[in-house]
């Protein structure tokens, strides 16, 4: 395993073993520390997996902006959207047991949408709407393509609905009662109508969100249970969870957002009357949120992220087939295009989704040539709101994670992109 030691007899053993030159991916842990922290994040994790085996692994000293938390490897993180790839895989679970097809339409499961109506003019609630052009189907819901949206991106009449309606995201969806269940959010949903036809388009939204409510409807159970007994008991996933339990909570990171006026990251607070304020993981929630509800530490989501990338290799199907694995690491938007080309609005950071398609629950690098972030083809991963980041790359055989928790980050992207440079620099 390569760390940050100079231990030359073991970085010799293990470079007869990896994919990897130790005396330069230890630069990766080294260069994030020195660029990154703690101007951008109070510290960080990073892991790499070959083989379900950890070939490198960093953390920072420090949990906190204080300085008084330090960190550890089963430190319990807000993984957010990071929570997506895994939803999907369980969804995809059901698909291999013929529960459902990837082209049937969502309203077989969700009849409340039966006649969902697109946007057509309108705002503050009194829209003009007419009739898709087709039918949701469950892979629009996977591609981000349902003409679903998500209310925190507030750049549309619909997003504005949506934070109208309490839905602003899944994760804290409150309405005037209380926080809301998924019927309730799936009933208030069907009275706005979708910003555009499904598969006309690309938007980022709560669709995995949606996705989950359709495992519960499926399966018969929570999709806190589901994901227990299909996907966190047999990978060994202890840690994961959509709330903490009394005897975890000392393990819980901080979190911050970052203020773009001060120039530096802030810690949230849980005090309501806040700008800004922590989500509440302490407590079971009303809805569990397939799109971004999840915690967990580095090490149990890299039991997730290096089993999925044996699957695509064909040497285990513990967690889904090698041919699911292959459909889920497709690029699945219409006409091979990718993001930018089938994005309905401006994505933020355009540049590093070019020559990135989307899969099933995740990206996948379609045109490496284009995009700037030294990817490979084939590549497949996520990101969550707090700066977190996982990729496989099944070319090389690796599977990375890295830990932060700092939201509205700018510099989640280039810090992505040198992570990818620093270890593709490192490949033997």
């Amino acid at each position: 395993m390569c760390e940050q030691l100079t231990d030359l007899k073991r970085l010799l053993i293990h470079k007869k073993l990896s994919n990897f030159d130790c005396d330069k991916l230890v630069r990766l842990g080294e260069f994030i520390s020195k660029e990154y922290v703690p101007k951008y994040f109070p510290g960080f994790s990073v892991s790499i997996y070959e083989d379900n085996k950890e070939s490198y692994y960093f953390q920072s000293k420090y949990l906190d902006k204080d300085q008084r938390r330090t960190f550890s490897k089963d430190s319990i993180f807000r993984i957010f959207s990071m929570t997506k790839p895994i939803v999907s895989a369980a969804a995809m679970q059901l698909h291999e047991k013929g529960k459902f097809n990837l082209d049937d339409p969502v309203s077989k499961f969700i009849p409340e949408w039966n006649d969902i109506k697109v946007y057509k003019s309108g705002s503050n609630g009194t829209f003009q709407v007419e009739k898709p052009k087709r039918n949701m189907q469950m892979t629009d819901l996977f591609t981000h393509t349902a003409g679903l949206t998500y209310g925190l991106q507030k750049q549309t009449p619909v997003d504005k609905e949506y934070v109208q309606i309490g839905i602003e995201n899944v994760v804290d969806s409150r309405g005037p009662n209380g926080a809301l269940s998924s019927d309730e959010i799936i009933n208030l949903l069907s009275d706005i109508p979708l910003e555009f036809s499904p598969g006309d388009h690309y938007n980022y939204s709560l669709s995995i969100d949606i996705l989950g409510f359709i495992i519960e409807r499926i399966s018969g159970s929570s999709l806190e249970d589901y994901l227990n007994n299909n996907i966190f008991n047999p990978l060994g996933m202890d840690d994961t969870s959509f709330y903490l339990n009394k005897e975890k909570r000392n393990r819980f990171a901080p979190i911050y957002r970052w203020n773009i006026e001060k120039d530096a990251y802030e810690k949230l607070v849980k005090n309501k009357n806040s700008k800004i304020k922590d989500i509440d993981f302490l407590n079971k929630p009303a809805c569990f949120s397939g799109g971004g509800g999840l915690l967990s530490t580095i090490g149990d989501y890299q039991k997730f992220g290096s089993e999925l990338l044996n699957s695509k290799l064909g040497k285990s199907n513990l967690l889904v087939s090698e041919d699911t694995a292959d459909l889920m690491m497709s690029n699945h938007l219409p006409n091979n295009l990718d993001m930018t080309q089938l994005s309905k609005f401006p994505l933020a950071g355009e540049e590093y989704y070019k020559g990135i398609g989307y899969g099933l629950g995740g990206s996948i690098v379609i045109d490496p040539a284009i995009n700037p972030n030294n990817s490979f083809e084939g590549d497949f991963g996520w990101g969550g709101a707090a700066s977190t980041l996982f990729f496989i790359s099944p070319i090389n055989g690796f599977s990375v994670v890295f830990m932060t928790q700092v939201l509205e980050s700018e510099e989640t992207r280039r810090l992505s992109k040198d992570i990818r440079t620093i270890i593709r620099g490192s490949l033997i």
